[in-house]
């Protein structure tokens, strides 16, 4: 049986607060919204040759997203955002592998809504909707160049929704 591979890694999320719309406001986005399109902009696919002969166990993977820009036009009823996800193996200090892409994501929205949550919605659901894309992306470099790598891991999305207040231990409980 062959031995297990061992890659560590570190996931890291650019977390954005979004302030300026209510949940009624994304909703009814969300209800509007039609994924108009997801393309590639931009790649970027870099290996150096240590990376070849590197034992797994020595590999650090880690990775990212950020969201370069986003926009609405109520005129043409369209949000779009682009998004740039990244993935860096590093063996010690060094940097032996790079993947970064540039995503361009649109969605048409049936009816007029807020600026604030168009752009709301766009970023947070555009964020979830390129990303298989990415992966995709990712999964076929590296093949092409020999290499054996996990798949990228989920992603993990920043709620909108207020937490409910914690009940107290005292008033939880029944006499």
């Amino acid at each position: 049986m062959a031995k297990a591979k061992k890659v560590t890694s570190k996931a890291v999320a650019v977390v954005v607060p979004q302030k300026g719309f209510t949940a009624d406001e994304y909703n009814a986005v969300a209800m509007s919204a039609k994924l108009g399109a997801i393309q590639l902009l931009s790649s970027k696919f870099d290996v150096k040759p240590e990376m070849l002969a590197l034992d797994e166990k020595d590999l650090t993977l880690s990775y990212g997203r950020e969201v370069m820009s986003c926009q609405y036009s109520e005129e043409a009823g369209q949000a779009a955002a682009i998004f740039q996800y990244n993935v860096v193996g590093k063996a010690g200090r060094k940097k032996v592998f790079n993947c970064v892409a540039d995503m361009f994501v649109t969605y048409e929205l049936a009816e007029p809504a807020p600026e604030a949550a168009a752009i709301g919605f766009c970023r947070n659901v555009g964020a979830f909707a390129a990303y298989p894309y990415f992966r995709s992306l990712v999964a076929q470099l590296t093949w092409a160049a020999g290499l054996s790598l996990p798949p990228l891991p989920a992603i993990a999305s920043t709620a909108h929704i207020a937490k409910k207040p914690k009940v107290a231990d005292e008033a939880a409980s029944v006499d």
